[in-house]
């Protein structure tokens, strides 16, 4: 199976609903550390690129910010999404991390969490986040890293073998009715298919793909007990950088007007040949290039590339 696909299969909607009730990330001290970080005006458009269950969106919708976009390949987490930022400014849209359906120079900030790690590709998805953001604006991610370092032994490996963390597992199967296995099978089809690079890769990346003062944090823990006891917890190291020159600010909108689909539709384009969208039914948009149909499902418009495309 393609990456994309075990990611879909191992994300449904059981697996997402999972994800957003159980907490494992202190949502505080992520807040916190994104908005200290983030350095974007409040009319800007912000891409939360692998949005998930849309915890960064929700963020920065609660924080002020008018204009977001959720992006996910995963159709499950874009449910969970939806349901959860319906009375926000925020716009979802599938689409894959390798083939933003993004015009060029477009959104003012990418943000991030926990998403390279599980691209085949993780340096063409940093380019598909620089040729997306205008001249001046941001790119920041959370990040852990590779998986490598085991320097920090997880609290239910020292209570003297007793299995917490796999009865944890087995709570967490049953009450959510999830497959079993489905952790075991997702390592086993994605094995050799992600790079897994260490937090110096991608500083490395975000350098030769030009960004300007790119900087890295020291890791900190965002978990929280239930994430330590279980887990190792959740250590994330935040990246950023600036790409190089100035916006001209000519949006075809105005900055302050309030962020409609139409809006959307103005930057949105065709994963395949870039080209311009335009809707030609409630359901339904079309390439003004060449012609490929994509249907929105549930308001979100589906701007997946073809099968063959995907990773």
């Amino acid at each position: 199976m393609k990456v994309a696909e075990v990611v879909q299969e191992y994300w449904d909607g059981r697996a997402a609903k999972m994800y957003e009730r159980i907490s494992y990330i202190d949502r505080e001290k992520l807040r916190n550390t994104l908005l200290s970080h983030l350095n974007v005006d409040k009319d800007g458009i912000i891409l939360d690129f692998g949005t998930g269950p849309g915890s960064l969106a929700l963020v920065l919708a609660k924080s002020g910010y008018k204009k977001i976009i959720g992006l996910d390949i995963n159709e499950g987490m874009l449910g969970v999404a939806r349901e959860k930022l319906s009375d926000y400014p925020v716009k979802l849209v599938r689409g894959d991390g390798l083939h933003l359906p993004i015009d060029d120079n477009s959104v003012d900030a990418v943000v991030s969490k926990w998403v390279l790690w599980v691209m085949p590709d993780p340096g063409r998805a940093i380019e598909e986040m620089v040729r997306v953001t205008k001249p001046g604006g941001q790119i920041l991610t959370f990040s852990s890293g590779s998986f490598s370092d085991e320097k920090d032994k997880p609290i239910w490996k020292k209570l003297s073998g007793f299995p917490i963390r796999q009865l944890h597992l087995v709570y967490i199967t049953l009450r959510f009715r999830l497959p079993f296995f489905r952790t075991k099978r997702f390592w086993q089809e994605t094995e050799g298919k992600l790079p897994m690079y260490s937090l110096e890769k991608y500083v490395q990346i975000f350098n030769q793909k030009g960004l300007k003062s790119v900087e890295m944090t020291q890791k900190e823990e965002y978990g929280t007990l239930r994430a330590k006891l279980f887990f190792r917890g959740f250590k994330f190291s935040v990246i950023k950088g600036i790409r190089p020159g100035k916006s001209d600010n000519h949006d075809s909108f105005s900055r302050s007007e309030e962020w409609e689909m139409n809006d959307l539709l103005k930057i949105i384009v065709c994963p395949v040949c870039h080209s311009s969208i335009k809707r030609i039914s409630e359901t339904e948009l079309i390439c003004e290039g060449c012609n490929r149909t994509y249907p929105i499902i549930q308001s979100i418009p589906n701007l997946l590339p073809p099968e063959d495309k995907l990773l």
